[in-house]
């Protein structure tokens, strides 16, 4: 699942996270699965489906008309060309409700990525992968928020098995992150302005946005790791498919004026992985006042298509033509 942010969305501190697409591809390197993560996506290239994931988020009052409950119905289709080499078409539709105002429901922008990622030392489980996520402006509603202008961001994937440390128990631990800086289409400019007939001078602004560093990373224990690698406790179901999560994020304005502070929010919860689909469930929790004001939820269900259907839909592209 790719991740990416709504680069105007930084001038509306608390909401940059939870605009995040979803976070999709699970990964294979060595004796290690990374799973597909919910806000931030894993080190891998993969034929898969998301069909939904769900966020929703409450957000305070701030003045007006009474506290806001954002929900977004993320969609994204994950096709890969060659086995290290594919694309994700991503989108959300997102429902806008406040107390005492008219329902606002609309589109985002589409986001395309493209991405190579491998499997580069199978021994020490370390996958490696480079992107560049594509935000295309004036595709989605303007009246919820997408952005009139679109975004190129350059991104590295990693992930990493903690099997080197000495206590057992501890190595199935693992580690995951995406970090980005995303290149505004049409950078944020203020201007100042005199009024002609008072002489008074003003501040105003184009309508563009910052640039912006985006990052995440994810620590998960992984119970099947554990299971396979370390020592099988004959766990019954559901837990053993299960992956304890947390996954941290932060976006940060990479240039001033225009840029809003820094967001931390943190996402904990756990992913139920099994040979052909996971489901996810997370609390999406504010780090600071600019990562938001309240607590909320993000619910995903996963499809691997190349685990499904391996020689056809979730076959790379260049296969049907062999």
């Amino acid at each position: 699942m790719i991740r990416t942010f709504p680069i105007a969305a930084l001038v509306c501190a608390g909401v940059v996270v939870l605009r995040a697409s979803p976070a999709l591809a699970h990964a294979v390197c060595g004796s290690r699965v990374y799973p597909v993560t919910l806000t931030l996506d894993d080190p891998g290239v993969a034929d898969e489906l998301t069909l939904p994931q769900v966020v929703y988020t409450r957000e305070a009052a701030d003045g007006g008309p009474g506290p806001g409950h954002d929900t977004s119905l993320q969609f994204e289709y994950d096709k890969r060309v060659t086995d290290d080499f594919g694309f994700a078409f991503n989108d959300d539709y997102n429902v806008n409700q406040q107390n005492n105002a008219k329902t606002q429901t609309g589109w985002d922008d589409v986001t395309v990525t493209a991405k190579w990622a491998k499997c580069v030392d199978p021994d020490s489980d370390f996958q490696l992968g480079f992107g560049v996520i594509r935000e295309f402006g004036r595709t989605g509603t303007s009246h919820i928020g997408s952005d009139q202008y679109g975004n190129s961001a350059p991104t590295i994937y990693l992930g990493k098995g903690l099997d080197f440390i000495p206590a057992p128990m501890l190595q199935p631990l693992q580690f995951t992150g995406e970090f980005s800086y995303a290149f505004a289409d049409k950078q944020y400019r203020e201007f100042e302005v005199t009024e002609p007939r008072t002489g008074a001078v003003s501040t105003v602004a184009n309508d563009g946005s910052p640039n912006a560093w985006i990052g995440s990373f994810s620590i998960q224990y992984s119970i099947p790791y554990l299971q396979n690698q370390i020592k099988d406790f004959g766990l019954p179901e559901p837990f053993a498919h299960l992956i304890p999560v947390a996954e941290f994020n932060w976006v940060s304005s990479a240039s001033t004026p225009g840029g809003a502070p820094t967001s931390w929010t943190v996402a904990p919860g756990v992913i139920y992985l099994r040979s052909w689909y996971q489901v996810g469930l997370e609390a999406v929790v504010p780090l600071n006042k600019a990562g938001g004001t309240n607590v909320g939820f993000i619910v995903q269900f996963h499809v691997f298509l190349d685990d499904l259907y391996p020689h056809g839909l979730g076959a790379p592209l260049l296969e049907y033509f062999q």
